[in-house]
């Protein structure tokens, strides 16, 4: 990965920490949209590099447990937002009936007298 590519990544990760939960949706999907644009996977990305094949082959051994752990943790998160989303979406709709409901209750305004 180039690295303004991996700065691009990094920036958007950043945006997983917001707390609005609609930035860290389009956060998450931004940044896989990235990783997929590149023709990379997440445990590529996410698999440090090493100069010898001794440790890319231990690489290969070792860590994809942790990987795997991330990418789990980050999918977790990742659903964990959605729902958040929906349930947001589903209280504007509610609320966007009651500001209707009582639109349609207030009198009419009066007429203006000149």
């Amino acid at each position: 990965m180039r690295s303004s590519d991996a700065a691009k990544l990094a920036r958007i990760l950043g945006l997983l920490g917001s707390d609005q939960a609609g930035e860290r949706a389009a956060a998450a999907e931004a940044a896989h949209r990235l990783v997929t644009r590149l023709g990379l996977s997440w445990d590529e990305v996410l698999a440090p590099q090493r100069e010898s094949s001794q440790a890319d082959s231990a690489l290969r051994r070792k860590p994809a447990s942790a990987s795997h752990d991330t990418l789990a943790a980050a999918q977790s998160r990742l659903r964990q937002s959605m729902r958040e989303n929906a349930d947001l979406r589903r209280r504007i709709t509610q609320l966007q009936r009651r500001i209707e409901v009582l639109h349609q209750q207030m009198p009419a305004p009066a007429p203006e007298e000149d």
